[in-house]
């Protein structure tokens, strides 16, 4: 059994230090082995007081539940999201950053991707759940982001248009629909000569209805539109090992670096949350994005989710994205990064 004095001792050391101490460090000042004290730690954790960052080869251990002084405290956090049947975790988000650090998030909705990330580096929002792709392209252009946590794959997909009158594929501009619609034309999955961009959910179903474009690249719940217009499912993007995520977790530089940390860990603990209770969320993301309960049931079945991000995805999407971010760990911090 775990002893309770132990655990208050190990509480005063990390109240004294803001920063957070390493296991070993911690190990050493306490006077027990390493193995009893990842024991100990590991039933702070499950408790919600405790919470450890990998940094290299090593672990730093913080306070979870420690307040921030008032000065530093959001009190609201704005997240911008594009439409679309993938964020079903937001509840659980917006719960546990309310009970875990006392912040407020209000959500806005966007049409597109470009739209959602611009909103983010122009200070319109504070965070974005938006794809890779795109918080990629707006960092290496303005340095005013860092992603945090993981999200979803899958979900979106590529339609060929029956007595289509030209051969014009369209997808979103600068997402993953986008690397998804570059990817099958380099596999030569699709016979297109020429791209052509839309900017609102509306705009791709009025193309599909028109038959203006020959393939289209998009995502869930309009997908279902797509099938239900009788257009001919050609791939699913995940089908393209290149694409390991869809939309990330992505908070303005302008924000604490302490303050990003702990709601980068809330946000992960949020979505394994969800994993296991997912149908208890629906009702509050219907109500936020006007997507029927019974299409976001289905797309349950439709999208994976993943709460943290792994070097090597990241690696795998950039190659794929034919780009090169010189400093990575300025666009994801050591302390996000599953180097494991």
């Amino acid at each position: 059994m775990v002893s309770e004095d132990l655990k208050l001792r190990i509480l005063r050391i990390l109240k004294e230090s803001r920063n957070g101490v390493t296991q070993s460090v911690l190990a050493r000042a306490l006077g027990v082995s390493k193995s009893y004290l990842s024991t100990v730690i590991r039933e702070l954790e499950k408790q919600g007081i405790v919470y450890r960052v990998r940094l290299g080869n090593s672990y730093i251990v913080k306070l979870s539940q420690q307040p921030l002084p008032r000065e530093e405290r959001p009190r609201r956090l704005s997240l911008g999201i594009v439409w679309s049947s993938e964020y079903l975790f937001l509840a659980s988000f917006a719960k546990m950053l309310r009970d875990r650090m006392g912040i407020e998030l209000q959500v806005r909705v966007y049409p597109s991707a470009l739209q959602a990330t611009l909103a983010l580096v122009e200070g319109e929002v504070d965070a974005v759940l938006s794809p890779f792709v795109s918080q990629v392209y707006a960092y290496l252009l303005t340095r005013r982001l860092t992603i945090v946590g993981g999200g979803a794959r899958g979900g979106a997909a590529i339609y060929a248009i029956p007595n289509a009158k030209s051969v014009v594929i369209t997808s979103s501009e600068l997402s993953t629909m986008d690397l998804c619609r570059a990817l099958a034309i380099r596999k030569g999955v699709v016979d297109a000569e020429t791209t052509r961009y839309f900017h609102h959910p509306e705009e791709a179903v009025a193309m599909a209805k028109m038959r203006k474009v020959g393939y289209l690249v998009v995502w869930h719940p309009l997908m279902e539109d797509m099938e239900r217009m009788g257009m001919k499912r050609v791939a699913m993007c995940d089908e393209f090992s290149e694409i390991e995520y869809c939309c990330t977790l992505a908070l303005s530089r302008s924000l604490d670096s302490d303050i990003m940390e702990r709601i980068a860990r809330v946000f992960s603990e949020s979505i394994e949350l969800f994993k296991r209770k997912a149908h208890l969320y629906l009702d509050w993301y219907s109500a936020i994005t006007g997507i029927d309960i019974s299409i976001l049931k289905r797309a349950l079945n439709v999208y994976s989710y993943e709460p943290y991000i792994d070097l090597k995805k990241v690696m795998t999407m950039v190659k794929a994205m034919s780009v090169e971010v010189p400093d990575v760990r300025q666009l994801i911090p050591d302390a996000i990064l599953k180097t494991m």
